[in-house]
């Protein structure tokens, strides 16, 4: 894969370049990172990081499968299993975006402020700097979003520990952990190396919290960009013939020619760009799936938590609730996003068929309506959608039936 020096650069690409590099998440791809026994080292950081985190899950797991001397209460299980499923989504992103670097690599390409090479578009990059800077600040926010709420959950448990006061029953209880994993220990060796899981429960947080927010503004950035060049395309077929002058003198056949030209240029930007939302759907379709099956799954978890913390007889500790309630936001942003986003992508496809007949078509000579026929033949033929089944799409509909 060939490097592109200028989408290393903040001002030549269209995404969160600043944030990408500073989580080093850019640094995935990018072919100019050093490498070791041929395999980018941020390759290799991960997969041991895979390792780690998978082996702390199994073995916090394990105690779900036999007997203990304690019983998680219905939060601390609901809990769990949210955890679960925000770990096993979180290692699916990951392999994903290792397996398919160099496709990712490509598809930045898309993210040039000079992608669309055409004259007409061109006029249009206004569009293209509004969506990044609409990009930029939604990924920041949804990025500090993430950030406050596993800060919430890694700090809760020693808030806790030190509001808690001790009492007899204390060494009959584990300690309140982020998670509250199943260690198969006992309960003293558990609360005398406290320390220990703690760090491990910790390690898992961080590492999924890395993962699940750069994968979720990878793919917001990617999609401002997509939207933000079909709005610049469909401008571009509008504009196209709208000063052609009556008659047939050699003025005008010279304007019918460069008529041609313009569409002819606007047509491969538009291929090129399909073939670029393409290798986007492709490389996202699976992680675009499983997030919006598991956000949507742990969205029911969470609001049945809600409804059993409030009917419960038990005590129930209030930064338990906070800390659900802030899973339960992050959560239902992310696929407002995500359906909304790819709502609006298919919008903007089908907004591109309309420009093409917006534009001054009837003044046309035979030639370039024969170019503009096979250009709407062409959208026509270039529909991407990514269903859940075979009459559900993602989009808007699909987040209100969930909700």
């Amino acid at each position: 894969m060939t490097f592109d020096k200028s989408l290393s650069k903040s001002n030549e690409v269209s995404i969160n370049l600043k944030l990408f590099k500073l989580i080093h998440f850019f640094q995935l791809f990018d072919p100019s990172i050093q490498k070791m026994c041929n395999i980018n080292i941020y390759h290799l950081g991960c997969h041991v990081m895979n390792c780690v985190t998978g082996c702390i899950v199994m073995y916090g797991l394990l105690g779900c499968f036999i007997e203990m001397e304690d019983r998680l209460n219905i939060v601390n299980q609901i809990q769990l299993m949210f955890c679960v499923l925000i770990y096993y989504s979180s290692l699916f992103k990951i392999i994903t975006f290792l397996y398919k670097a160099n496709n990712i690599w490509d598809l930045l390409r898309v993210s040039h402020v000079n992608f669309l090479t055409s004259s007409q578009c061109k006029t249009h990059i206004g569009i293209l700097h509004k969506y990044r800077n609409k990009s930029i600040k939604i990924t920041n926010m949804i990025s500090t979003i993430g950030v406050v709420t596993t800060l919430e959950w890694i700090m809760f448990p020693l808030l806790l520990q030190l509001l808690q006061e001790e009492d007899t029953n204390q060494s009959n209880q584990r300690f309140e952990n982020i998670f509250n994993f199943r260690f198969p220990v006992t309960i003293n060796y558990y609360n005398n190396n406290y320390a220990i899981f703690y760090f491990m429960e910790s390690f898992i947080t961080m590492y999924m919290l890395y993962i699940y927010v750069a994968v979720d503004v990878f793919f917001i950035s990617a999609c401002y960009i997509m939207i933000a060049h079909y709005e610049m395309i469909k401008r571009a077929y509008e504009n196209i013939n709208t000063e052609l002058i009556s008659g047939n003198n050699n003025k005008n056949k010279n304007y019918c020619n460069d008529c041609i030209d313009d569409l002819v240029s606007i047509m491969m930007d538009q291929q090129k760009h399909f073939a670029k939302l393409k290798l986007f759907y492709s490389t996202y379709k699976f992680i675009i799936l499983s997030t919006v099956i598991i956000n949507s799954g742990s969205i029911i978890i969470l609001t049945y938590a809600s409804v059993v913390i409030f009917m419960s007889s038990e005590s129930i500790s209030i930064l338990s609730v906070i800390k659900l309630a802030s899973s339960f936001g992050y959560m239902f942003i992310v696929l407002f996003f995500l359906c909304y986003l790819i709502d609006r992508i298919n919008n903007k496809i089908e907004s591109v068929h309309f420009g093409m007949y917006s534009c001054n078509w009837t003044a046309m000579n035979l030639r370039s309506k024969k170019m503009l026929l096979l250009s709407m033949q062409l959208n026509n033929a270039n529909k991407l959608m990514i269903k859940i089944t075979p009459n559900k799409i993602i989009n808007l509909q699909f987040y209100n039936s969930v909700i």
